[in-house]
C-alpha cells in the first residue's frame, strides 16, 4: 500500500510517521522460578492460569517485517501480484483501486507515496490464543527508509493496522489512523495481567452501540450528512459532511449528484477493548456517487485520475457511477458514543454511460 494516506474524507493530507521498537503485548513473562514466598504448588497454579497468546510479540514482529519487505517490492515494482503476498481484505481492494489509478497520478506524487518505508515504534495488542481470534493489531508510525535504514519519524501521524492469518499466511487486512491534533485521541488498549489484548465481538454493544455500527455511520455521513447527535465531532466526521454538502459544487446546474449506500466490498470489523471499558474499532465501508447529465445539451466528464477505470474514459459520459470504498477508524466510548479519527477513501471502480450510448 501507499505508505502516505490515500484521498480522504477531509482536505487535509496527512504523512506518516516513524521511530524505534516498544513491545506492549506478547508471551507472558512467567518464569519457571518462584518468588521466595511463593510455594511450588502456588508457582504451578500460577503457570496453568497463564494464557498463552495467539503469538508471540517477536513472532508478530517478524510477520510486519516481512510484510514491509513484500510491500516495498510490490510498490516498486507496480505489483499488484505480490502486494496479495502482503495485503488481503479491504487493504488489497484499496491498492487494487489505487494501482488502476497509477497511469494517470502525478509521478512525483507517487514516487512518494510509494517510497520505500518502515514501521517503527510498533506496539503490538495480542489476544490470547483462547479467544480463538485469528488477528492481531499494531499501532505504529511510518518512517522513509534511507539507505536501507529508517529515517527520523514523523510526529504527524499514528496508524493501526490489522494482520489476520489467512489460507496463504498473514496479511495485512485493515488500517487506519490518528492524525494532527487528533492523536491526543488515542485509546490506551486493555491488557490483562499477562499483556494480552481483548478482542470486541464487532456485534456486542458497547454502551449503545456495536463496533459494526461504525460502517453505517460513516457511510451515513456521505449519503444524508450524517446524525451529529450520534457520531462524536472530529475533523474527519465534519470533512465527510462537507462532501456530502459540497456534492453538487462545480456542476454548474447541468448535472445531478447523489451518494447512496453500497455493499461494502469486503464487510469486515475488527475491534479491540480500550482500558476505559470502549473500543477501538477499523472497518470498511462503501458508497456510489451518481453523476448524472439533466439534459441532451449537457454531459459529464471524468477527471483524468478517475479515467483509467473506464474504457474511453475521456469521452462525455451522460451518467457515471464512481464506486468508493472507506476505510475508517474509530472509538467507541464506554457508554456507546461513537467518534471517527480517521477515513481513507478510494475509488474501486466506475460504471459509465458515455453520450452515444443514450
Amino acid at each position: 500500500m501507499p505508505h502516505r494516506t490515500r484521498r480522504t474524507a477531509s482536505a487535509a493530507a496527512t504523512l506518516l510517521a516513524a521511530a524505534s521498537l516498544a513491545l506492549v503485548a506478547g508471551c507472558s513473562s512467567s518464569s519457571g522460578s518462584s518468588s521466595d514466598s511463593a510455594s511450588p504448588a502456588a508457582s504451578k497454579t500460577t503457570k496453568a492460569a497463564a494464557e498463552k497468546p495467539l503469538i508471540t510479540a517477536g513472532e508478530a514482529g517478524k510477520i510486519v517485517d516481512t510484510y514491509q519487505r513484500l510491500n516495498n517490492q510490490a510498490n516498486a515494482q507496480r505489483s499488484l501480484t505480490l502486494m496479495a503476498k502482503a495485503e488481503d481484505g479491504a487493504m488489497l481492494a484499496a491498492d487494487k483501486g489505487y494501482f488502476t489509478q497509477l497511469p494517470k497520478l502525478d509521478r512525483k506524487e507517487v514516487a512518494a507515496d510509494l517510497a520505500p518505508f518502515a514501521y517503527v515504534q510498533r506496539s503490538f495488542f495480542i489476544p490470547p490464543a483462547s479467544a480463538k481470534a485469528n488477528w492481531f493489531m499494531m499501532k505504529a508510525r511510518v518512517a522513509d527508509l534511507k539507505n536501507g535504514k529508517p529515517g527520523a519519524p514523523s510526529t504527524t501521524y499514528t496508524r493501526f493496522l490489522v494482520f489476520e492469518h489467512r489460507s496463504g499466511g498473514w496479511r495485512a487486512v485493515a488500517v487506519g489512523g490518528f492524525s494532527g491534533d487528533e492523536q491526543k485521541a488515542i485509546p490506551t488498549l486493555a491488557l490483562d495481567a499477562n499483556g494480552l489484548a481483548t478482542v470486541v465481538d464487532p456485534a456486542a454493544k458497547v454502551g449503545t452501540t456495536a463496533p459494526a455500527d461504525l460502517a453505517g455511520l460513516v457511510t451515513d455521513l456521505y449519503t444524508t450528512g450524517g446524525d451529529k447527535a450520534q457520531l462524536a465531532k472530529t475533523k474527519e466526521r465534519d470533512g465527510a459532511i462537507s462532501v456530502w454538502s459540497d456534492r453538487a459544487t462545480h456542476l454548474d446546474d447541468h448535472a445531478y449528484a447523489d451518494y447512496k449506500a453500497a455493499r461494502p466490498h469486503i464487510g469486515a470489523t475488527y475491534a479491540m477493548r480500550t482500558a476505559d471499558g470502549g473500543a477501538l474499532v477499523l472497518s470498511d465501508s462503501a458508497v456510489d456517487e451518481t453523476v448524472l447529465a439533466k439534459d441532451l445539451n449537457s454531459y459529464v466528464t471524468l477527471g483524468a485520475s478517475l479515467q483509467p477505470f473506464v474504457k474511453n474514459g475521456s469521452a462525455h459520459m451522460n451518467q457515471v457511477v464512481e464506486h468508493d470504498m472507506q476505510s475508517q477508524i474509530g472509538v467507541i466510548s464506554r457508554t456507546g458514543r461513537p467518534a471517527v479519527y480517521g477515513i481513507d477513501q478510494q475509488t474501486i471502480g466506475i460504471d459509465a454511460t458515455p453520450m452515444s450510448a443514450v
